[in-house]
């Protein structure tokens, strides 16, 4: 077999060192492709890219893949269209609607429901209550300029927030509902991985099951250092993108 060195100076069979150029070029002409297109614009089919630049159609879904993470394309159903550009938010302790807000931008919330649950060990721990105890757990789906971008999942003590269900309003920020009972945001130990959305998610999110996700857990905690939430909020990678700013100590 005839070897060749890529561009970071492994040596790789010289076929697949092939089909990289080739998906690296077929990206290029559909990033040209794109510039002239709008928002919303239906997207050629890869059987008619493949047939446009003679190419075989796995690279072409190689250089699609890599156009739907960037967020230049989604998938709406069975057809692919040009996007708007990502949703860009700051990590921060924060909101998704206070960040979304920060940034001008439209931030909504769809309710998918309420459900009354105990805590087992494991949440018992993250939250410093018995197992066993009461939680209230709130699921929402995140909504940007009208596009369904996320998916929240949060669970919290019962006893700490009496009368959550009945007074709050699921469409504004529930972080500005629990600073209103008296409780400050001090800290949160997040922790950040990717992911793919199972059925019901990808549903839920009106996703094709092979879109990339970030997967967020979060644990805040107050001024005394006691637990608030636990959190889990799915976000689409397609659409979003965050940033983190970070200084010396």
């Amino acid at each position: 077999m005839v070897y060749t060195r890529n561009w970071y100076g492994g040596l790789v069979a010289a076929s697949a060192e092939h089909r990289v150029l080739k998906h690296q070029v077929v990206r290029a002409q559909l990033d040209r492709m794109l510039d002239d297109m709008e928002v919303g614009d239906p997207f050629p089919a890869e059987r008619e890219i493949a047939e446009q630049f003679d190419v075989a159609r796995e690279t072409v879904r190689q250089a699609l893949r890599e156009l739907l993470l960037d967020g230049r394309v989604e998938r709406r159903g069975r057809t692919t269209v040009v996007a708007k550009p990502k949703v860009q938010l700051p990590l921060a302790m924060g909101s998704y609607t206070e960040a979304a807000k920060d940034k001008g931008l439209s931030a909504g919330r769809i309710l998918v429901g309420w459900t009354d649950l105990t805590a087992d060990e494991t949440l018992a721990g993250q939250l410093a209550i018995e197992p066993g105890a009461p939680i209230i757990q709130l699921e929402r789906v995140l909504t940007t300029d009208g596009v369904r971008v996320g998916l929240e999942t949060t669970k919290l003590p019962a006893a700490r927030y009496p009368g959550l269900r009945e007074t709050f309003d699921y469409r504004v920020s529930l972080y500005a509902e629990i600073r209103s009972r008296g409780i400050k945001f001090e800290r949160t130990v997040d922790t950040i991985d990717t992911a793919l959305p199972d059925a019901r998610e990808s549903a839920l999110l009106t996703v094709d099951s092979r879109t990339p996700m970030f997967l967020l857990n979060r644990v805040s905690y107050d001024q005394n250092g006691v637990p608030i939430e636990q959190r889990r909020s799915l976000y689409r990678g397609d659409r979003m993108t965050f940033t983190a700013v970070m200084h010396a100590s």
